[in-house]
């Protein structure tokens, strides 16, 4: 039911993003024509993204070693992610149009992490392409985390989310658009 996209545009912009310093992970996938997504596959992607994570942490781990053999008897965290205690909560549409503006809270995370990077506005308008966030087309947005300050415990389901509950924040989003057919999912968490 749910196939991950793959294209040369996604791919690039991926890589374009990494090295610019982007801090939010994502994946993408296609819907078969006649699904009709609910929560299990909201959790699914959400799942997918999480396993995504885990994957490019286990190549960067092995580029690091490959670099400096010091580095091959370093215990490495395991990301831990339950997936099935996540408890989401659905987006308002104005909740929604203020995802995709170039002045809300996501734009301005997305540009300006604690660490900084070079990104744009443009970059942001190419990302939120990618994700299909188009708030005039019905979108159903799941949130996974919360406000780590006023809620910690919904982002509990995984350890993922402790750094950015230290200072800068978390996200956690899933993000189905039924006319272009995908769902979408989301991630950061940062500290400095």
């Amino acid at each position: 039911m749910l196939q991950p996209m793959q294209s040369q545009r996604l791919d690039e912009l991926r890589t374009r993003l990494e090295e610019a310093g982007c801090v939010f992970d994502f994946v993408v996938t296609t819907l078969d024509p006649t699904a009709k997504p609910g929560e299990a596959e909201h959790r699914q992607v959400l799942g997918l993204l999480f396993e995504s994570i885990q994957e490019r942490a286990r190549i960067w781990q092995q580029k690091l070693i490959a670099q400096d053999a010091s580095y091959a008897n370093h215990r490495w965290p395991e990301l831990a992610a339950d997936v099935a205690q996540a408890r989401p909560q659905t987006l308002t549409a104005d909740a929604i149009r203020g995802l995709a503006s170039e002045n809300g809270l996501l734009c301005r995370n997305f540009r300006d992490p604690p660490y900084g990077t070079q990104l744009q506005v443009a970059d942001f308008r190419d990302w939120l392409q990618v994700l299909r966030l188009y708030p005039d087309e019905g979108l159903q947005v799941l949130d996974w985390a919360g406000d780590a300050d006023r809620e910690p415990q919904r982002s509990a389901w995984s350890d993922y989310f402790d750094d950015g509950k230290e200072w800068w924040g978390i996200w956690c989003l899933t993000l189905y658009n039924p006319r272009r057919r995908t769902l979408s999912a989301l991630a950061a968490s940062a500290t400095d």
